[in-house]
């Protein structure tokens, strides 16, 4: 998941990553396995199961409409398949207990590892893995090119071996939150790296993430005896809305001017919604392809930070909402951390809660930051553990579970 888009090869005329070449081969093998779950009846339904798939569907035939079907199977069935692919495989492979948080810690320590290696961009100055692998395959990828500016003031921003700052400033942020379910020395070595890899990004969006993130999860701790207390974080969290709409004579920009490094990239996110926004307008049931007749439209640059605009734009806003729900979807059973009643250790219960959050946090920054590449996977792939957590919950109570805490 985490190897450099420089060691992809061309398929025919399109260029396979690895990562995609392993979808490939695993999709034929969901059927089967989903089968054999209905057959040994360890299959339990979660809303994410069904909303997936026809988010995959939707991803092909909005795209058709606009451009043509031959044109929408090969651009947007790349989309969809690094979409479904990613949580089926989760969602039906993991079945047993024990299996989520272990293949949790794996990820943790594999994010750790590639923030501590956005040193060498660092110190170097330059995307020192990507331009070394991209020499041997002859691949340079949008990140590395002479006309691309990396820097943050005086810092380089790491890129690591991802596509882009942001998304590996993403990355380190979904880490951290997760090793803190973790116990040990592994704890310790995936909360410095994904730590270090998140400042050596130098992205707003991915802080900014990580601190409503560890917001909620010490919130859960400190108040875990009182009583309404998610009526009163949201009641709050409404008045503290309501105070920032009001009192600033303009809102908009004390949000910028607050809550980003550079206001330039706020305002110009901004504008993006202002007028690929009414573009979607025009065409809000299927959208407007992926041509980028639209950037020579609007003046703009050809990319888009949102998810929830750029889905909006490729799949329509049916497409963008289906995106929402199978992240909302995956977190359908609803697990609390001290709710011994659930077939889960507390461990899980814990991974449980903290994955929820997680995918919280990222519909959230996903108003000003696109997933793609790596964390587009990820997300989705998160997404699958969550849900296999939440059916394991809605299995009656194993008696000869231990909770481990």
């Amino acid at each position: 998941m985490f190897i450099p888009e420089e060691a992809s090869f061309f398929f025919g005329e399109r260029r396979m990553t690895v990562v995609r070449l392993l979808f490939l081969l695993i999709a034929p093998a969901l059927p089967f396995r989903f089968i054999q779950l209905l057959i040994q009846g360890k299959y339990r339904f979660i809303w994410s199961d069904a909303l997936v798939p026809l988010t995959g569907l939707w991803m092909l035939i909005a795209p058709s409409v606009i451009d043509g079907f031959d044109h929408s199977v090969v651009s947007s069935g790349v989309a969809a398949l690094e979409f479904c692919v990613p949580y089926l495989a989760a969602r039906l492979f993991l079945s047993e207990r024990g299996q989520a948080v272990a293949l949790v810690r794996i990820l943790c320590i594999a994010i750790a590892t590639v923030g501590i290696l956005g040193i060498l961009d660092t110190v170097s100055r330059r995307a020192f893995l990507k331009e070394t692998i991209g020499k041997i395959t002859g691949y340079v990828g949008i990140a590395e090119g002479d006309d691309y500016d990396n820097m943050r003031g005086f810092l380089f921003r790491a890129l690591s071996t991802l596509e882009h700052p942001i998304l590996l400033g993403t990355a380190c942020f979904y880490g951290l939150l997760m090793a803190t379910t973790m116990r040990g020395m592994t704890r310790l070595y995936a909360i410095g790296g994904s730590a270090l890899g998140m400042v050596l990004a130098a992205s707003s969006a991915p802080i900014l993430g990580a601190s409503i993130g560890f917001g909620v999860v010490i919130y859960e701790k400190i108040t875990r005896n009182v009583p309404f207390r998610w009526t009163a974080a949201t009641i709050a969290a409404l008045i503290a809305l309501t105070l920032i709409v009001t009192i600033p004579s303009d809102p908009m920009g004390f949000l910028i001017g607050h809550l980003t490094f550079d206001a330039q990239t706020g305002w110009y996110r901004l504008l993006q919604w202002d007028c690929a926004g009414a573009l979607v307008k025009a065409s809000p049931i299927f959208g407007i392809g992926d041509s980028d007749e639209w950037a020579a439209t609007c003046g703009l640059a050809k990319t888009i930070d949102s998810v929830w605009l750029r889905t909006s734009m490729l799949y329509g806003i049916p497409g963008s909402v289906l995106i929402f729900l199978c992240y909302v979807g995956a977190s359908s059973v609803p697990v609390g951390i001290e709710d011994t009643d659930l077939n889960l250790t507390r461990q899980e219960r814990r991974l449980s809660f903290t994955l929820s959050v997680l995918l919280g946090v990222a519909i959230f920054i996903g108003f000003t930051v696109f997933y793609w590449g790596t964390v587009y996977v990820l997300t989705m792939f998160l997404a699958g553990i969550r849900a296999h957590l939440g059916a394991l919950a809605a299995e009656p109570r194993d008696p000869w579970i231990e909770d481990d805490e």
